[in-house]
């Protein structure tokens, strides 16, 4: 027979991991904090495993804590979006979160044509640089070159190479550029170097002869520099489609090659109600990247 705790126990514990405090989830959950206590250490018996640390300072997971909490937080967050849906609350929204770079320039100019093919679908679009700047629980869908997290599946986008980008002004509007020209000028890395060495690598270059004199943090800063007509950079058609197709960057593809890391893809959440919209959704962005 298959055994779970009380529901009491689980949504105390939900609480109080969320919180990181017995007295903020007995104030959420409008119960004293030694009901908290009560229901968490009930948990614990049931489950026979530590689950929180605590003391009078802090609260901290253990790591059979931090596992359970990761599915738990996720099964409420689940109950509380179908119930709202079921009561009519709203129209269920389907958040998507795209990382920085193909958020602006790929996906935000491309969305319309979502909304056009699904016009009963809302969709509400964030964007983050970096995955540990929010929770992936709270999205349906995540586009970006962070791994797969928990709950959820993903699906390859295409491969993408990446290859010499920058502004006619920069070469006096040739149209080619050759290895030896770019050894000739001044490059910007968004990879620490790493990207440039990789492209010599590739192109049977001296990694050494590269002339590395601009870092950036970030692939669309490298984009957004090397318009300035005084660099080149190394970009992707998710990031310079657009100033490419504008004329604003040449492109050379001829010198691309395929880098071993920074490969987007799109995670989607699994056992969702709105698992139709997900699909829909999923299936247009891997048909729009083949476009």
């Amino acid at each position: 027979m298959n055994r779970l705790p009380p529901l009491k126990s689980m949504q105390a514990f939900e609480a109080a991991a969320r919180n990181m405090s017995f007295s903020r989830a007995a104030a959420e959950l409008c119960v004293s904090q030694s009901a908290i206590s009560h229901q968490v250490k009930s948990l614990e018996q049931f489950l026979g495993k530590k689950l929180l640390e605590r003391n009078s300072s802090h609260v901290r997971l253990t790591l059979d804590g931090h596992t359970y909490f990761t599915v738990i937080k996720d099964c409420f967050k689940r109950m509380h979006s179908i119930t709202d849906h079921l009561l009519n609350k709203s129209p269920y929204k389907l958040k998507v979160m795209a990382q920085s770079s193909i958020a602006v320039e790929w996906l935000a100019p491309k969305i319309s044509g979502f909304n056009e093919s699904y016009p009963d679908i809302e969709v509400s679009l964030s964007m983050a640089s970096h995955g540990e700047t929010f929770e992936p629980s709270d999205f349906d869908i995540i586009v970006g070159t962070w791994p797969v997290p928990p709950n959820f599946i993903t699906r390859k986008t295409r491969d993408e190479r990446w290859f010499p980008v920058c502004s006619a002004e920069l070469i006096d509007d040739k149209s080619t550029l050759t290895i030896e020209d770019i050894l000739n000028l001044p490059l910007v890395s968004s990879e620490m170097g790493k990207d440039w060495e990789l492209w010599a690598q590739n192109n049977q270059v001296d990694s050494n002869s590269l002339t590395i004199s601009m870092e950036v943090s970030h692939t669309l800063l490298a984009a957004k520099v090397a318009l300035g007509g005084k660099y080149i950079a190394l970009s992707t058609d998710f990031i310079v489609h657009q100033l490419v197709e504008s004329g604003k960057l040449l492109a050379f593809k001829e010198l691309s090659y395929v880098l071993p890391w920074g490969h987007y893809a799109i995670h989607y959440r699994l056992g969702s109600h709105a698992h139709e919209d997900i699909e829909s959704f999923v299936n247009w962005f891997v048909d729009t990247c083949k476009d």
